[in-house]
């Protein structure tokens, strides 16, 4: 088919591009229900905060349903990152006993529908529940699903209008309407193809065994709660069939529309021709039960790419669109009554719609992935059971299978809960943090991914936020100078905290020339100057061939080091948010404990297999080494792999406990004596931080810290960008919700 002047303009102008930059927004509605499929009687989760404010993760028409709320993203990967994280967010807040209904079809409801408690936002929507519950199948209202927002690249029309239309249209707003009035018709008409190939509920209720199966009883006339049709013909005719609709009370609000298209303004729909469209949104699409998100991303890069059809094809003439539409819509509830494991009787109609699309893609120079994609799709209407609908309605217990399919995606949220699906390219602090922000509601974009840096938005306000706790609450100079350890401990001493005597090293040779000071000092600390956790420590000088051999492998990775003196005590990080202690881990020296049955290798592998261990800071707890310090440590208790170490007995792997080094995290909040807690507090207030992590040796922890004593208190370093993770993932001991505290903090009233 031949362009229509839109289409030639924008081949002519070179604007095929942005076209296809869409804008894209999705909602997705499920139910949460218990370990049977019974809808869950509790209310809203209470962590999602205020559901007037919280638009990401917030009630549909019953307590039990959850609708999901993606920001508006210009890329489909960005957009499913977005849904994957606010829908793992959520299954980690459910109840122990819940879980989401993978299906658009009803779960079990009780037999006296009356009971189904709806959502209580406020009273003026409560009320209109409960009026449009009495007036309507309360089952079609339980139905759920995904609705599509799109809106076309404010360039394209800006570029469009200003080079050949600004004279054929009255107004730029009747420009962009006349688009997308042209788009909504495209969907419409080709409702049925998306139908098809994407219908996912052959039964409106998943108990019901009798009635024969659909593509989608959901989508089917049948299904929708609400039967009045939208009139797509021009925008003032679309505002008035709904107004009148109102008006002779087919619908108690103009939101309850319940068509495959809606148009949407910044106003009240009756200024909708003045104030002009701003997207469409697409509410056809059933939850897809193969994900755990519920939604097949290759259904929204379909109706991303009809709509750039759509844009640049010739629309229909004014005259011909109640008439083709009419038609559209019989064509699409035929499809949708359709046995949906037998070849549809527009299977070939549909294949010639993916071929003349397949040639668009070509003709105009449009991504290969859409090309890609079309192959796809084509091989479901060649093969029929390759369709959505067409795998659920081949199962012969459907209840029992959507049942296992939601239990798995429960526990696949659950198995890793340090990362976020859609976000995991970041670091494990940032993903709790990103987690925090979406189960709130608040906004999180990712500025760059490899530096971990993140935009919160919640309200209009920003924050910005680094390697998980890094914020504009701290003072940038001071936040750059504790990034140097030598610096950082000159800030410590000129505030009056006891710190251990140390010196800075730039080569290897001039550090080994002092190996015998060190003999006779008892021992030595050597740190990497600028990383957080290259750190050695030996309370007994090894031999010197050892301490040259490691000397030079620090030296390898860092370009100075510094040897400080060994303090014998315990290992504690205070975490301070807003400027308070809110929670202290003590770290404990990689190690291993003896069952008087296993061999070292073997303890060390039990230990590694733990949930929660791997590769330094890409698990909570780092996995314990093999490296030179360990061997030695090994040898040094006359142990080799092979040995079997005694029951009870605990073998120090290294004497150093830092969080990338095999360390053991023990939670020790409750137990700090209240002295430590007011001594850091001050100190970080003293330095004009809001958020620090504060490394502490403290021989007792329970004994009151006195000034005649500040040894009693020796501080190692301070962080502006502490970790949070070995907070939330202790070893042993009490997980604090540091990251929630953070993101409270960040959006304090």
């Amino acid at each position: 088919m031949e362009l229509d002047a839109v289409g030639k303009a924008i081949v002519q102008y070179h604007l095929v591009p942005l076209v296809h930059q869409t804008n894209l927004g999705l909602e997705v509605t499920m139910q949460r229900v218990d370990r049977q499929g019974h809808l869950a009687t509790t209310p809203h989760p209470q962590k999602f905060g205020n559901p007037q404010q919280n638009r990401q993760l917030r009630p549909g028409f019953a307590a039990s349903t959850l609708k999901m709320v993606t920001p508006v993203r210009h890329t489909i990967p960005t957009l499913m990152a977005d849904l994957n994280g606010l829908n793992m967010a959520a299954r980690r807040t459910l109840a122990a006993d819940e879980q989401l209904w993978p299906l658009s079809s009803t779960p079990v409801l009780p037999e006296d529908l009356s009971t189904i408690q709806l959502a209580d936002v406020d009273q003026t929507s409560y009320q209109h529940r409960r009026d449009l519950a009495q007036q309507t199948d309360i089952q079609k209202l339980l139905t759920t699903g995904t609705h599509v927002n799109l809106s076309l690249n404010e360039q394209l029309f800006t570029r469009l209008y200003t080079e050949v239309f600004h004279q054929q249209y009255h107004s730029y707003v009747d420009f962009r309407n006349a688009i997308y009035l042209k788009v909504a018709q495209g969907f419409v008409r080709m409702n049925w193809l998306i139908q098809y190939l994407f219908g996912a509920s052959p039964r409106l209720a998943v108990t019901d065994t009798k009635t024969r199966p659909r593509r989608s009883s959901v989508q089917h006339p049948d299904g929708r709660y609400q039967p009045v049709t939208g009139d797509y013909t021009t925008i003032d005719r679309y505002v008035a069939k709904l107004t009148a609709a109102v008006r002779q009370k087919q619908l108690l609000s103009v939101n309850d529309f319940d068509g495959p298209v809606r148009f949407h303004s910044n106003g009240q729909l009756a200024t909708m021709a003045r104030q002009g469209v701003y997207y469409v949104e697409y509410r056809g699409l059933d939850l897809d039960p193969t994900k755990a998100n519920g939604v097949d991303a290759n259904a929204i890069a379909l109706i991303r790419l009809l709509a750039s059809y759509f844009v640049m094809m010739p629309g229909l003439p004014t005259k011909l669109v109640p008439q083709v539409n009419a038609q559209a819509d019989q064509l699409t509830q035929q499809v949708l009554a359709e046995n949906p494991t037998t070849a549809s009787a527009q299977a070939i109609p549909a294949a010639q719609v993916l071929d003349a699309l397949a040639d668009f893609v070509k003709a105009y120079g449009l991504p290969n992935d859409d090309a890609v994609l079309l192959k796809q799709l084509k091989q479901r209407v060649t093969d029929p059971k390759k369709t959505p609908s067409a795998r659920i309605a081949s199962e012969s217990e459907p209840l029992t299978w959507a049942l296992q399919q939601a239990a798995n995606y429960q526990e696949a949220a659950t198995e890793r809960p340090f990362e976020l699906d859609g976000f995991t390219g970041l670091d494990i602090s940032s993903q709790q943090v990103v987690q925090a922000a979406l189960t709130r509601g608040i906004q999180a974009d990712v500025i760059d991914e490899s530096a971990n840096i993140l935009r919160l938005t919640k309200l209009g306000q920003s924050r910005l936020v680094v390697n998980g706790s890094g914020t504009d609450l701290n003072p940038q100079a001071l936040t750059t100078v504790l990034q140097h350890k030598a610096a950082a401990k000159q800030v410590l001493a000129e505030h009056g905290v006891q710190v251990p005597a140390s010196q800075t090293y730039h080569s290897a040779n001039q550090l080994i020339d002092d190996y015998d000071r060190y003999v006779q000092a008892g021992g030595i600390v050597l740190k990497a100057a600028d990383a957080t956790h290259k750190v050695v420590v030996f309370r007994i000088m090894p031999e010197r061939q050892l301490f040259e051999q490691v000397v030079r492998q620090l030296f390898e990775q860092t370009r100075a080091v510094m040897a400080e003196e060994v303090v014998v005590a315990s290992s504690y990080r205070f975490l301070v948010i807003g400027g308070h202690v809110q929670a202290i881990v003590e770290r404990l020296p990689a190690n291993i404990v003896g069952d008087g049955r296993s061999t070292v290798e073997a303890l060390l592998a039990r230990k590694n297999g733990r949930a929660l261990r791997g590769p330094a800071f890409q698990y909570p707890q780092s996995e314990l080494q093999l490296g030179t310090i360990e061997r030695y440590r090994l040898a040094s208790y006359h142990l080799d792999l092979d040995s079997v170490v005694s029951r009870g007995t605990q073998i120090l792997l290294r004497e150093d406990a830092t969080f990338g080094n095999g360390a053991d995290v023990l939670d020790a909040t409750d137990d700090m004596h209240q002295s430590y807690i007011q001594a850091v507090e001050k100190l970080v207030a003293d330095l004009q931080l809001s958020v620090a992590g504060v490394d502490v040796m403290i021989p007792n922890l329970y004994a009151e810290l006195v000034p005649e004593h500040p040894e009693m208190a020796v501080y190692l370093g301070i962080h502006a960008a502490p970790y949070l993770y070995p907070h939330l993932f202790p070893t042993f001991g009490t997980a604090r919700p540091v990251a929630d505290t953070l993101v409270e903090t960040l959006f304090a009233e």
